[in-house]
């Protein structure tokens, strides 16, 4: 069955990411960003199956031409904020259930569909997981494209040269859409969504293959728990611990012994999702059972002679709906302790800018503490100037000698 994914996410410099390296990574090639004067190197990295750089229709018709470095060496270039967004990244799930041809063809074609919807530049990368990905445990089957965009407009100029120059539209902040009479953000992403199920869905179809869906499981009626994101710390420490579980398990049989692998999750997220999968399996193990003895049974008649009671007791629901429970539950407490979290950074955050406050107002007192001394030693060593001077004057008169006339008079 294929399974729908189709997520988008920005690529900034305020989260420390370059669209040069994201591309290298993607790629799998070597590129050198010329604004830092860097080369990032992953030419020796697996499972990129194929790279493309899908232009906009126009400026194909045109005979244009731009490499991978070059471009997003222009994107860099293009951006002058320090936090400024450099990429945009979807990345979609391709159903294993189509040839290699036919997963890059729907790739394709969902890229060059937003390449020309948004006048904007696509870098598709087609993966799929390593045999050490494997190992570890994923899907045989996760075929994915990664396809960066610009987050810019591409156009010609008249050297015939490719230049990326206004924002495209899916890039404007929410209030400068609302003043072009635009939508959100978020309704333009739930379009695109959209857009990928269509472009999958007809080529499912041709070949008779189970559809997708880009509902979530609650609109379609599913009964199904939606697994919490694990994120790359957790992802990162389930993944130490199934190695060292693995070397364990290596060195054990070397010896000639045997080693049960401990498949306890390391992290609480990982023990949310065991506990997820566990209940869905529950509920679609009841769902199984209640069709097949719905199926045995004929209305208003009694069961067949072939009807054989289900196995999966009520237990076994009970045990789910707990099962969910507990789930629900974990959720809670980690968005209590998020909120308790995200509460006390506030608190440091207004501490901090408190603390600051009064920093800034003690160091202007005391720069105007310094002020005032200043000017006072300024007229301090005014004062003193001039009682020096008038000093001088006063004695220069008393020891001057007395003119004739002065003698004259002082003798009538």
């Amino acid at each position: 069955m294929a399974i729908f994914i189709a997520s988008t996410k920005s690529i900034s410099r305020g989260k420390g990411q370059s669209a040069i390296a994201s591309a290298s990574y993607r790629a799998g090639v070597e590129l050198e960003d010329k604004r830092y004067g860097k080369t990032h190197d992953y030419s020796k990295r697996s499972g990129v199956m194929s790279t493309d750089i899908i232009l906009p229709s126009a400026l194909a018709a045109a005979n244009a031409g731009i490499d991978r470095n070059d471009l997003w060496n222009k994107a860099e270039a293009a951006e002058k904020r320090k936090d400024a967004r450099v990429a945009r990244e979807w990345l979609i799930n391709l159903p294993h259930e189509l040839s290699e041809q036919d997963r890059k063809a729907l790739a394709h074609r969902f890229a060059q569909t937003l390449a020309d919807r948004y006048g904007t530049i696509a870098d598709c990368a087609i993966h799929k997981p390593t045999q050490r990905e494997i190992e570890r445990g994923a899907d045989p089957r996760n075929y994915h494209a990664h396809i960066m965009f610009t987050t810019r407009c591409a156009e010609i100029n008249d050297n015939n040269e490719i230049i990326l120059t206004d924002k495209a539209t899916i890039e404007l902040s929410d209030n400068k859409r609302r003043s072009l009479g635009m939508e959100r953000v978020s309704h333009e992403i739930t379009d695109v969504r959209q857009l990928w199920e269509q472009i999958a869905n007809e080529k499912l179809t041709e070949h008779n293959h189970e559809l997708i869906d880009s509902r979530s499981y609650h609109d379609q009626g599913k009964d199904i728990e939606p697994q919490i994101k694990m994120g790359s710390v957790a992802t990162k420490l389930e993944r130490d611990k199934y190695e060292s579980e693995l070397k364990k398990a290596v060195q054990a049989k070397e010896e000639g012994k045997h080693y049960e692998i401990d498949k306890t999750p390391a992290t609480v997220r990982g023990e949310i999702n065991l506990m997820i999968n566990e209940r869905n399996r529950l509920v679609r193990t009841r769902e199984l059972a209640d069709l097949r003895e719905s199926q045995l049974f004929v209305v208003p008649a009694a069961p067949t002679s072939k009807y054989k009671p289900s196995q999966d007791s009520n237990d076994e629901l009970e045990q789910a709906e707990s099962v969910v429970e507990r789930v629900k539950q974990a959720r809670i407490q980690r968005q209590i302790a998020l909120a308790a979290a995200e509460k006390l950074e506030k608190q440091r955050i207004a501490q901090r800018q408190r603390d600051i406050a009064a920093q800034e107002e003690h160091e202007r007192l005391l720069a105007q503490e310094e002020a005032r001394q200043a000017k006072l030693e300024q007229q301090r060593a005014r004062i003193a100037v001039e009682e020096a001077n008038f000093k001088k004057q006063h004695d220069h008169i008393s020891h001057q000698g007395l003119s004739s006339q002065h003698r004259i008079l002082k003798t009538i």
